[in-house]
């Protein structure tokens, strides 16, 4: 389920600040699925799940029920990056077998991912908070989110029990995302001082190769 999407667009900063770093390497510890730098806020929170309370939301649990999902795995206000490259705020419900892209002011669905249709998922290994989402029978979704952490947790435990499968989840400070059948987009993560510095290249796919531009 895909609608327009273009409202609310903001500049994305050259420099995402680790808040409460100093400059330090973490331990493996601290590092999420052992590959991943955390944020130092990200060791002490607790996963809460549906934080926007959608449970119990009357409109939001129509839209659920229409679509055959029943319970609210996880719900926040993140940030996705469209295909223009701006910051959009949008909710991210995750149900049981679906992942939802909600206008925070209608509650209207952009778009409904299928578990089933999500192919892998995709993070730096540095301490920012962006993420992708790759669905190798339509398009992509990076986004930003301070809860990162849960929602990767979220979605391969979810993805595990309605597939059968495990989800892979690759860490990289340079991957690609697609955002149409033609185009790809390519991020890479610098460690600068202060941060992480994130730059995004968009790549024209032409037959098996692409050039950047």
């Amino acid at each position: 389920v895909r609608m327009s999407d273009d409202e609310g667009e903001k500049e994305i900063p050259n420099v995402i600040r680790n808040d409460g770093g100093d400059g330090k390497q973490m331990g493996d510890e601290t590092k999420f699925l052992g590959q991943k730098e955390r944020r130092r806020s990200s060791g002490v929170k607790m996963f809460l799940g549906d934080y926007l309370s959608l449970s119990t939301n009357a409109s939001i649990q129509k839209i659920l029920a229409k679509n055959g999902d029943t319970s609210v795995a996880f719900s926040d206000v993140i940030i996705k990056i469209n295909k223009r490259n701006k910051m959009q705020e949008r909710i991210l419900l995750i149900t049981e077998s679906a992942i939802y892209n909600i206008d925070p002011g209608s509650y209207k669905v952009k778009r409904r991912i299928g578990l089933k249709e999500l192919g892998s998922l995709s993070l730096s290994k540095l301490p920012d908070n962006f993420f992708c989402l790759h669905v190798p029978n339509e398009y992509d979704y990076l986004l930003v989110s301070n809860k990162k952490t849960e929602i990767v947790t979220k979605l391969v435990e979810n993805y595990e029990n309605t597939t059968g499968k495990s989800l892979t989840v690759t860490f990289a400070n340079c991957f690609d995302y697609k955002i149409d059948q033609d185009t790809f987009r390519e991020i890479q993560f610098t460690v600068v001082d202060g941060g992480v510095s994130t730059q995004i290249f968009t790549k024209k796919k032409t037959g098996k190769d692409a050039q950047k531009k």
